[in-house]
């Protein structure tokens, strides 16, 4: 018998799903840099070494594929450039626990997506490894924040006990009269959304006290109000239909005035918070059965959209957005 060695170029999914993993996981190297000098806490010190190892190791893989393919390895953001060296802690150790929580809640999606759309066995195995380590890593920050006491869980609801089914036409309703109660799917991704906004909030109102730049102070102000209205809007829902939504947040942001990281990196991370809240509201909508529920979902992404925009625009009037992956045409 013989092994059949099938030489096959990369398609155009394999590239950018690469492409996008490198830059991100170069943020996350970056974010665990600063927390690594900041962090009093033994527990979750150990987790952002986890977490920091790991990444290197993921991203040295990837750019050795590349170099391999003679595909140009993207700059993204290196701890050197973009990190501020004994920079002040700016946010909490429990906000750095959340963040490793939410940072491997993306990287188990992210990779799982890389790996549904690539072809190429050897592209498939690297996104399965880098899935199943990261899997491991959120086991490992679940496990710890439960030990410390600080993990927040979805509520509770009483067990079917029987089959039944759905009678009435106004199970789809919610503009008018009395609201039928959420259902369980809804309310996970309304706490998923919470969750995330609160967290957005957070890191916003951390940079615009630290940046030096009016323009993108003014717009992570804009951002942090935004969360904050998506928030309180989330909860009204919920109170309706008397679901506990306890907050998930200490103080997390210190007193601190200076930047722990450079404002191409800090405006970069608050549109990586921006798409993944999209995506959020994006599920929310495909998963609600309630149709006023379905319109705040779809106001959330009006206004996220347009806020991510005015991001990018930011990032090109600087000259600090790097161009992804693209088909060439015919000039």
């Amino acid at each position: 018998m013989t092994n059949k060695i099938e030489i096959v170029k990369l398609t155009s999914a394999e590239i950018s799903a690469l492409w996008a993993n490198n830059i991100n996981i170069t943020v996350v190297i970056c974010m665990m840099t600063h927390f690594l000098d900041t962090c009093t806490d033994p527990d979750i010190r150990k987790l952002i070494e986890d977490t920091k190892r790991l990444a290197e190791t993921h991203i040295n893989q990837i750019e050795q594929l590349f170099l391999k393919e003679q595909i140009v390895i993207p700059e993204g953001f290196s701890a050197e450039k973009h990190v501020v060296p004994k920079a002040e802690k700016l946010f909490s150790d429990l906000y750095y626990i959340q963040c490793i929580l939410q940072i491997s809640k993306f990287g188990v999606a992210s990779h799982t997506a890389g790996l549904t759309v690539s072809a190429r066995e050897d592209v498939r195995q690297l996104f399965k490894e880098h899935m199943d380590e990261v899997s491991n890593l959120y086991n490992n920050v679940v496990n710890k924040m439960q030990e410390k006491g600080i993990y927040v869980r979805m509520p509770y609801m009483n067990y079917p006990s029987e089959v039944d089914f759905v009678n009435k036409e106004n199970f789809l309703t919610g503009w008018l009269g009395r609201r039928r109660s959420l259902l369980g799917i809804e309310v996970t991704h309304l706490m998923i959304n919470i969750i995330q906004n609160e967290m957005g909030m957070q890191m916003c109102s951390g940079f615009s006290k630290v940046t030096q730049d009016s323009e993108l102070r003014e717009y992570f102000l804009r951002g942090k109000n935004m969360c904050k209205h998506i928030v309180s809007s989330i909860h009204d829902v919920m109170e309706e239909s008397e679901v506990p939504s306890a907050s998930t947040w200490d103080q997390s942001v210190t007193d601190s005035t200076v930047a722990p990281f450079s404002d191409q990196l800090m405006l970069f991370i608050v549109g990586i918070l921006s798409n993944l809240g999209m995506a959020a509201y994006g599920a929310g909508i495909s998963t609600t059965m309630r149709r006023d529920i379905s319109a705040m979902y779809a106001n959330f992404l009006t206004k996220t959209a347009a806020f991510g925009e005015d991001g990018m625009n930011l990032m090109i009037e600087r000259k600090w957005m790097e161009q992804p992956p693209q088909f060439e045409t015919a000039k």
